[in-house]
């Protein structure tokens, strides 16, 4: 069958593509007065063979792609179908098309699983026959190394905590601060447990809050400089670990020498940067444990003997959600989440246009690009993913051996 024979292979004409796109105009009457048309056989190959060595051999032989999926594309990467082939073999039409991390490949005859395997075992082969002519044009190919976005992943994080404290905080208050307070209302609230989520709310996300804005923060440190560092300091690697590594205030300082597309540099006096190092030494009280049992009170209360005796007076519960309330301190961490942002939004800002509008878009990528030959990252893919099932299509994981 002169499927298998892959020397008689050859790219459709230019005749023969007219032909095909004038058969695709035909009206239904017209498809019936031929008589019914073959269905042929399908085949998606995922595990067999990998998109980047067909295509590659494709190219190498015919060519650019050739079908009409490849003429539809968008210029971009947010195709369903990104490429296709349209060839003859023999007489027999024969496509190629490229779905992301799979091909279809769709034949005139209908194929058994047994002929599908010995298809792609005949194709694989002849990789290696042009193989020097698949290799020089893979050369060509811009190679990216897709890697983790710990920022964005923390960010999103952090985020969903500043949302929980910023719709809890307000009913919270009511429930305890309203000039209708009541023990009665009050008793409502925990009876329905209602309050009780909230400030059980209020008493974690904070916390968990404060401790994650700095790691937020110096992800994001951390991914400008991964793909802003200049050449001549990446290849220093002494050079670059000690940079990398230095004392973040230095290392913020120091942007704008070691990194490329920096209008001028950060201010240590910067009122955002300010801000910032407060943020940065409550973290690490948090994480050190750091009390001062004379400073860090929340309210007095005297003992006789084991008599409790209170300087203020009030309801217990009422009181004591209000000593929660100081101890996690949610509005002080809501406001200590927007300054971290503001203070990125600063040096985003001391950054040439073009590269911050690269970087705000490689910041939103959780899977980001990185072009070693370049020495530069983008945003490779929407995102959204995608993938297409057809009926009475073969997977070549599926194939049977007969």
């Amino acid at each position: 069958m002169s499927y298998f024979d892959l020397t008689t292979w050859r790219a459709f004409t230019k005749e023969e593509m007219l032909t095909f796109l004038a058969s695709l105009r035909q009206n239904p009457g017209d498809k019936k007065k031929n008589g019914p048309k073959k269905r042929g056989s399908n085949l998606i190959i995922q595990k067999m063979a990998s998109p980047f060595d067909i295509y590659t051999y494709l190219h190498a032989r015919f060519g650019p792609p050739n079908g009409l999926q490849t003429f539809l594309a968008r210029d971009d990467s947010d195709n369903l179908f990104h490429w296709d082939y349209y060839l003859k073999a023999a007489g027999k039409s024969l496509t190629f098309t490229g779905a992301a991390q799979e091909v279809h490949v769709w034949f005139n005859d209908n194929l058994s699983d047994a002929e599908c395997l010995k298809f792609i075992e005949n194709l694989k082969v002849d990789f290696r026959r042009v193989g020097r002519s698949k290799r020089e044009f893979a050369a060509t190919l811009e190679k990216w190394n897709i890697f983790p976005n710990q920022y964005l992943s923390i960010a999103e994080r952090c985020a969903d905590l500043y949302e929980s404290i910023e719709t809890a905080l307000p009913k919270v208050n009511r429930a305890i601060f309203g000039d209708n307070f009541s023990y009665k209302n009050l008793q409502t609230h925990i009876n329905n447990k209602t309050l009780v989520k909230l400030i059980t709310r209020l008493t974690t996300a904070p916390t968990e809050l404060a401790v994650l804005m700095p790691v937020m923060f110096e992800s994001f440190i951390g991914l400008l400089i991964s793909g802003l560092i200049k050449p001549e300091l990446k290849q220093n690697q002494r050079m670059f670990e000690s940079f990398r590594r230095s004392p973040l205030d230095i290392k913020i300082m120091d942007l704008a020498n070691r990194c490329k597309g920096f209008k001028r540099p950060i201010d240590y006096n910067n009122p955002s940067f300010s801000r910032y190092r407060n943020i940065i030494n409550k973290r690490n009280d948090i994480i050190h444990g750091n009390i001062d049992p004379s400073k860090d009170v929340l309210y007095n209360v005297y003992f006789h003997n084991k008599i409790p005796i209170y300087k203020s007076g009030g309801d217990r519960i009422q009181q004591y959600f209000i000593s929660l309330l100081d101890q996690y301190k949610p509005q002080q961490v809501l406001e200590d989440y927007i300054a971290t942002h503001d203070f990125i939004a600063e040096i985003l800002g001391h950054l040439e246009p073009q590269v911050r509008e690269s970087l705000l878009l490689v910041m939103g990528d959780s899977q980001p690009g990185w072009d070693e030959k370049r020495n530069i990252f983008g945003h490779l893919f929407p995102h959204r993913v995608v993938t297409s099932y057809f009926e009475g299509m073969r997977y070549d994981w599926d194939l049977r051996a007969e």
